[in-house]
């Protein structure tokens, strides 16, 4: 009988989402670079550009929380009558702006930036697209979001994957055998998308099968 200890990351009951939880590394650094900047009043205007599951939107719940002294409006999605709600606030969080053209609100939207410009707000956009990349109708809105400061987050270096793989498993609660990041860093393709997509994808397969994660039941999914 062997009995040897194995070890295993403890994972916590937690959605970690605070400065804390935030892994930096260069592919992102900009990126909190501006949400410090625009937390300690340095600069009103920017927008983060990333791919899906970058961390765009922890990034904003960051500035959330550390913007106390605003009065905040976060919007994902659903702007119909924004501009109705913007009078009375200091601070405004949009998010996936780069669906403006699909979501039909691009006036909407550039008459948000110019709001903001006209009476000093705050204003944090985020887009799953890079500001040259957007497809937009309204010429007037291309030139707004242009003189806006752009944070771009790249796709992981192997360091930031190798933490993102342990805050995922930490997140999902589920005990992993250091090995398994090792063995996971190796072979999944270095996109967040990918790294999330299959983690979804093991932990479900694990269920299914009624056992642990470990390097053999991970080679069985990617056969």
């Amino acid at each position: 009988m062997n009995n040897s200890k194995q070890l295993y990351f403890e994972m916590p009951n937690k959605k970690a989402l605070g400065i804390e939880d935030y892994i930096i590394t260069d592919s992102n650094n900009f990126a909190f670079d501006l949400i410090v900047k625009m937390v300690k009043g340095e600069i009103n205007f920017g927008l983060i550009s990333g791919p899906p599951y970058s961390g765009k939107t922890h990034l904003s719940k960051i500035l959330i929380k550390n913007a106390r002294n605003y009065k905040t409006l976060y919007f994902d999605g659903d702007y119909q009558n924004i501009l109705d709600r913007f009078e009375d606030s200091d601070f405004f969080i949009l998010e996936n702006i780069d669906k403006a053209k699909h979501d039909k609100f691009e006036h909407e939207l550039f008459h948000i930036i110019n709001f903001a410009k006209e009476n000093n707000k705050k204003l944090l956009m985020t887009s799953r697209k890079r500001i040259s990349e957007i497809d937009l109708n309204l010429e007037d809105l291309k030139s707004r979001l242009n003189s806006i400061l752009e944070a771009k987050i790249k796709e992981p270096d192997d360091q930031l994957m190798e933490l993102l793989l342990i805050k995922i498993f930490n997140d999902k609660q589920l005990k992993i055998n250091p090995n398994i990041i090792d063995f996971l860093v190796s072979r999944l393709e270095r996109s967040y998308e990918s790294i999330n997509l299959f983690i979804e994808k093991i932990d479900k397969f694990s269920l299914e099968k009624g056992k642990k994660i470990t390097i053999p039941l991970i080679n069985d999914l990617l056969k």
